[in-house]
């Protein structure tokens, strides 16, 4: 286990890439209000007449209240957290709490979200279709994460066992830090995981893609915007 007072760190302020399906309704309830106090009244308000609103909105217990974020884009923050995993296997750093994990460039969240997407579908049995995606680009920082990029070729990033990453995780989460940077292992560059949403801001839809999938594998990324090849 990786004692995480050894980890160095780096601080971040740059914008950054995520990619989701796009189907994922944005929850417009984090927009209407701008405090924690707005939010728990219009909640409780809606909530009397709304049954969806619960799964909508994910467990908001699993933020704390100095972490939560409202207002513009906040939606498109909040879901990463108050949605955990519930496929048992988790991301790279978390089995069964949040974390928002986007990327500094919009190709590497394509390459990460091309491998995961590919691997669900294989699992599926689907042999060929397509999906609709949808890239949030968003504000990170000014803050410190801890940085794991030195560790390369350390069991936490291994291709596909996570069990070391997410002993870690939890221990960094334990720890209240901001979050991970850490090299991705879908293709060359860098990745954040970050645990705690008040480091984002700004968070705004940035274009749509089609993944196109084939016999175990994303062949194609197109971009439905016009914004060229992604």
């Amino acid at each position: 286990m990786i004692a995480i007072d050894t980890l160095p760190r780096s601080e971040i302020n740059e914008p950054v890439y995520r990619v989701i399906l796009a189907r994922y309704p944005q929850i417009q309830l984090f927009e209407r209000v701008a405090n924690a106090q707005d939010w728990d009244v219009l909640y409780a308000i809606e909530s009397l007449t709304n049954p969806r609103l619960r799964d909508e909105v994910g467990d908001i217990r699993l933020v704390p209240l100095e972490d939560r974020v409202y207002g513009d884009g906040a939606s498109w923050i909040m879901a990463a957290f108050t949605h955990p995993p519930v496929d048992g296997r988790g991301g790279r750093f978390n089995q069964d709490f949040g974390v928002y994990y986007c990327a500094a460039e919009e190709a590497v969240a394509i390459a990460e979200t091309s491998f995961h997407r590919a691997r669900f579908l294989r699992e599926s049995r689907i042999e060929k279709t397509t999906l609709e995606m949808r890239v949030i680009r968003a504000h990170l920082g000014p803050a410190i994460l801890h940085d794991v990029r030195p560790l390369s070729g350390n069991a936490i990033y291994h291709l596909d066992d996570y069990s070391e990453a997410q002993q870690l995780g939890r221990a960094l989460r334990n720890a209240n830090s901001f979050g991970v940077r850490y090299l991705s292992v879908r293709t060359e560059g860098e990745c954040y995981g970050v645990m705690r949403p008040r480091i984002l801001s700004d968070a705004i839809h940035w274009r749509y893609l089609r993944y196109h999938y084939d016999q175990g594998t994303i062949v194609e990324v197109e971009s439905l915007d016009g914004r060229g090849t992604p």
